[in-house]
């Protein structure tokens, strides 16, 4: 009977051993998962920052083009949401080459008109000191 009782101990013994031996495969593959998962939410993480990088970079250009041609910056910023210290940091970041190429991609941009001081003489008044002499003779 000894001999019974101790097979039947020893059995359970490597039963419980490969219960174990399993339980830490299990974890190991469970672990290994958790670790592959991470790696490739790193690497989307990376690339939609790399994105974002990019966008930001455009959006920042493009505000930049559109203070440019309106010569306005608070203007500028009333139209696209930002203030206008933003719109003034977007300015001096941006590369005069890429906007002047960028307004250019956009198409002309007509100068403006100055305003000038002097007025432009009426031509229904007579000039002063002139009162009609033509009409004299």
């Amino acid at each position: 009977m000894a001999s019974r009782t101790g097979n039947e101990a020893t059995r359970a013994l490597r039963r419980r051993q490969e219960l174990e031996l399993r339980a830490v495969r299990a974890v190991e593959q469970a672990a290994g998962t958790v670790q592959e998962a991470q790696r490739r939410r790193q690497e989307a993480v990376a690339r939609l920052d790399q994105e974002v990088g990019a966008a930001a970079a455009a959006h920042g250009l493009a505000v930049a083009v559109l203070a440019t041609v309106l010569r306005d910056d608070g203007l500028a910023a009333s139209l696209t949401g930002v203030d206008v210290a933003r719109v003034r940091s977007y300015r001096r970041g941006a590369d005069g080459a890429a906007v002047r190429a960028r307004i250019g991609e956009l198409g002309e941009v007509l100068p403006r008109r100055r305003r000038t001081a002097v007025q432009v003489p009426d031509a229904r008044v007579p000039p002063v000191g002139d009162a009609g002499g033509d009409q004299m003779a």
